[in-house]
């Protein structure tokens, strides 16, 4: 015959179940909320940074006469200052600085016209990009906007971070979810625990009381 299942237990399963899975999806939607958060605080980071560095650059650009070491220069100082690569293509696609490669390596980097972000702000449209850097090996966010002279486009100015900057974001908020949560489960438990005892003890005692009177027992009491 197979054992039956208290009311205790039953009710403490019960009570474990449903607000465990309240907390798996409260800490799973929090988690989503907090990614999508974090990835959208990234890319106003660089939209701010590129609207800055362009109208540092703008006179450069504008200039007749092109000055591509003090560009570069500039572009060396200015990066380090917004703590992310900072980029400058020339209208052709060619690139006249960069912060993380350094001016002295700039006239080796290749044509950026291809570079899908880089081309549609030589298009006058300003672009996100996620993709791998061939120059640094690396997958990057970018922003690339145009900086215009009237409305010709003379230049665009691109920002961007290593992905691995949002990653580790979001593994710290992953151990703190994991910890917790951890923390919220124990302390389910003991509640849950706790209240099923409290619930259930008089249906206990009741039922106690029933089958003593089933027996004859007349003086036993429910209280």
């Amino acid at each position: 015959m197979a054992r039956r299942i208290s009311i205790a237990t039953k009710f403490f399963l019960t009570y474990f179940v449903i607000t465990g899975a309240a907390l798996a999806f409260a800490g799973i939607a929090g988690y989503l909320q907090f990614q999508r958060y974090a990835a959208e605080e990234v890319d106003r980071a660089l939209e701010s940074q590129a609207h800055l560095a362009a109208g540092i650059f703008r006179p450069y650009l504008a200039s007749p006469v092109l000055d591509r070491g003090g560009i570069a220069a500039e572009a060396d100082r200015v990066g380090r200052g917004l703590d992310a690569r900072l980029t400058v293509v020339l209208p052709g696609g060619v690139v006249v600085a960069d912060s993380r490669v350094g001016a002295a390596r700039v006239p080796d980097m290749e044509n950026h016209s291809g570079h899908p972000e880089v081309a549609e702000a030589l298009a006058g449209k300003a672009a996100f990009s996620t993709r791998r850097s061939i120059t640094v090996g690396e997958e990057q966010r970018y922003y690339a906007i145009p900086v215009r002279r009237e409305e010709k486009v003379i230049g665009v100015v691109r920002v961007s971070l290593p992905i691995d900057f949002l990653h580790r974001r979001l593994a710290r908020v992953r151990s703190i979810t994991w910890g917790t949560g951890i923390a919220a489960f124990l302390l389910m438990l003991v509640g849950t625990a706790i209240r099923a005892r409290h619930v259930t003890g008089p249906l206990g005692e009741m039922g106690e009381a029933a089958r003593e009177l089933a027996d004859g027992n007349l003086r036993r009491r429910a209280h």
